[in-house]
């Protein structure tokens, strides 16, 4: 078998690794074991897309899978993000990839395409708030993020598109 030649990447100002916790999301004490081997192969900061798994309160906790971490397991993760020299980036999605939002009945009104869960509406006033919200609660916990990541990818045109150049 053939060996890849060795990539130093260490004068990239970001080695990030993703971990997208939607569906099977690791206990606490999995981060423990694995944040200093992400540390150890250069990486210098975690995305975390949270997605329901996040501990949303108020409005928003409908939001929230019955197995979300906790806010003290939310300050764990970046306590262990900060013992291995890792920089938590929260990653909101902000416009598409929003199915753990606009699959509930709540929020069905803010659709882009009323049959697809997928992507917000961004000409209502009301998806703006409810963003606005969204990350106010995702960046109050992490006071020591310096980025923070709104996704916005992977939105497709739909009825307001076609509505604009007509069909």
């Amino acid at each position: 078998s053939k060996k890849l030649p060795h990539q130093d990447f260490s004068s990239t100002q970001m080695r990030l690794v993703h971990l997208d916790l939607k569906g099977a999301a690791p206990k606490v004490s999995y981060l423990e074991q694995v944040f200093p081997l992400f540390s150890k192969m250069g990486a210098n900061g975690v995305l975390i897309e949270y997605e329901d798994m996040f501990p949303f309160q108020g409005e928003l906790e409908i939001l929230r899978s019955p197995y979300a971490y906790s806010e003290e397991d939310i300050a764990k993760i970046q306590e262990l993000a900060g013992l291995n020299k890792l920089e938590i980036i929260p990653l909101v999605q902000t416009f598409g990839h929003v199915e753990f939002i606009l699959k509930h009945d709540k929020y069905r009104h803010l659709r882009e395409v009323e049959r697809f869960p997928n992507s917000f509406n961004p000409h209502l006033p009301e998806t703006l708030a409810l963003l606005k919200t969204l990350l106010t609660q995702v960046l109050s916990k992490h006071p020591h993020s310096s980025w923070v990541h709104i996704g916005a990818d992977e939105v497709h045109r739909g009825k307001e598109f076609w509505c604009l150049v007509g069909e």
